[in-house]
């Protein structure tokens, strides 16, 4: 890949009322640490000051298009990439933010993989209307065509692709309406192209607080068009036609959602009784499925209160799908999980006052909270360091403290610490493993119990072959 001649990166911005953020979204590109770059802005004929915002800035790297009429999303990237003299292509919203290093990760990665030809990354979600972190989300590192009718594990601004794959399969399809950054993907899976992660949160994702979402019928028949298209393919290998349920149970899921918050009652009803129908699993257990996807969708609008969000949802719901009686752990829930969130990025009084909360309405510090903490503070660990990493689990297990005692922050410290020893055990860091063992078993004494442990530490004191460990221990006993 070149440096000359022409950029050697394009990032295509498409821009639809988005004045208010496009500034920034450009200084995000012209700031990069690798230069070799030209960003294609296509203003669909927008309406606000789009073209008032290009004028300003004078950087040469800058092209504008601007589209007589309003043609669409897909339209917008398609122009944007025809007119693309990169040889690599990258997708960028005009309302996110790129990390400066982003296009020099992405640059690095694809020389070094030359079998690969579309990249993605992690990204911060930015909590609604603000610019403070309210997320880190890490998608898989390798992701094929089943990740992607599962439901699409990265979105298009995290995307920096080989520009001969999305013009192999057709760019852009704008008859998907909707579901056209989950078909470009599929077809390129479809046409032999390759998918990886570079596995650093490199993008900031903007998200608007009070913005709904419209025709969701018709972002359901969107998305169901191109799964059947994606099953109807003869390329299309039979263990990816044998999830058809799953896939579309993610997206229904979503529509379920929308529908229920945006008070569609009659689509919400009805989608709810076919996602139940068709996985009848969702309403099993003591804490179904469906409870766990309503709650963690009603507390992701900070400025929203969840309580209400849930009386909302829960009244709306069918007679045969009756979540009423969970209401009470769910808004407990809520106040913990939003409590844990504002702690682990540095906003402890937030977080106090949210599982202050939590404790008041009796919720309870359980596995799947101690699971769901170990692996984002592991995460957190990957972005900014050990040292870091230490800091914020300090603050989560005095934030669990106040929720569930000493002896909750404790089994959190255990978790992470056992989870450390076996990624040392697999890196073949096996002197770092006793103390890792020696800090787990200090917090969580019944660790010493488990028989994976019990390997990692003998082998890493005496020698010998890698052990059957499993992934690691998260949450304590889940190996």
């Amino acid at each position: 890949m070149p440096n000359e001649p022409g950029p050697l990166v394009s990032v295509v911005i498409p821009a639809f009322k988005q004045a208010a953020y496009l500034a920034e979204t450009l200084q995000s590109v012209f700031t990069q640490t690798y230069r070799s770059l030209e960003a294609i802005v296509v203003d669909d004929a927008s309406p606000d000051d789009t073209a008032a915002v290009i004028a300003a800035n004078d950087d040469p790297r800058l092209v504008y298009i601007r589209h007589d009429t309003n043609r669409g999303l897909p339209e917008s990237r398609n122009t944007g990439m025809r007119a693309a003299r990169g040889e690599l292509i990258a997708w960028l919203d005009a309302d996110d933010v790129y990390h400066p290093e982003k296009l020099a990760a992405h640059v690095a990665f694809l020389r070094a993989h030359p079998e690969i030809g579309f990249t993605y990354s992690a990204r911060f979600e930015w909590n609604h209307s603000q610019k403070t972190i309210r997320d880190l989300f890490r998608p898989p590192v390798r992701a094929d065509l089943l990740d992607l009718v599962r439901g699409f594990p990265f979105c298009p601004s995290e995307v920096v692709v080989r520009r001969e794959w999305p013009f192999a399969a057709g760019l852009f399809d704008p008859a998907r309406g909707s579901a056209e950054d989950t078909d470009l993907p599929c077809r390129m899976a479809l046409a032999g192209c390759r998918f990886a992660s570079v596995d650093r949160a490199l993008n900031y994702r903007r998200s608007h607080s009070g913005r709904g979402r419209r025709n969701l019928e018709g972002r359901l028949a969107d998305v169901s068009g191109v799964l059947e298209a994606v099953f109807g393919d003869p390329r299309c290998p039979d263990h990816v036609r044998a999830a058809r349920d799953t896939a579309l149970k993610v997206h229904l899921m979503d529509i379920v959602s929308l529908s229920l918050r945006q008070e569609e009652t009659a689509l919400a009803q009805a989608s709810v009784l076919r996602l139940v129908r068709m996985v009848p699993a969702m309403l099993e257990g003591d804490r179904p499925e469906l409870l766990a996807y309503l709650l963690a969708e009603s507390i992701a609008d900070e400025n929203l209160d969840h309580a209400r969000i849930l009386d909302v949802v829960f009244g709306q719901l069918p007679k045969e799908t009756d979540l009423s009686a969970h209401r009470g752990w769910a808004v407990a829930r809520g106040h913990l999980l939003r409590g844990v969130r504002h702690t682990l990025w540095g906003r402890l009084a937030e977080g106090a006052a949210h599982c202050d909360r939590a404790a008041a309405l009796g919720a309870d510090v359980d596995t799947p909270l101690i699971q769901m903490l170990t692996t984002q503070a592991l995460s957190y660990e990957q972005e900014f360091g050990e040292p870091a990493a230490d800091e914020a689990v300090q603050n989560l297990a005095a934030a669990l403290a106040r929720v569930g005692g000493h002896a909750a922050g404790r089994r959190l410290r255990g978790s992470i610490a056992i989870n450390r020893a076996f990624r040392d055990y697999r890196a073949n860091r096996r002197s770092a493993v006793p103390r890792r063992v020696a800090e787990a078993v200090r917090h969580t004494p019944s660790l010493l119990a488990n028989r994976g442990v019990q390997s990692i530490l003998l082998r890493s004191l005496v020698g010998g072959g890698p052990a059957s460990t499993g992934a690691g221990l998260r949450g304590h006993g889940s190996a």
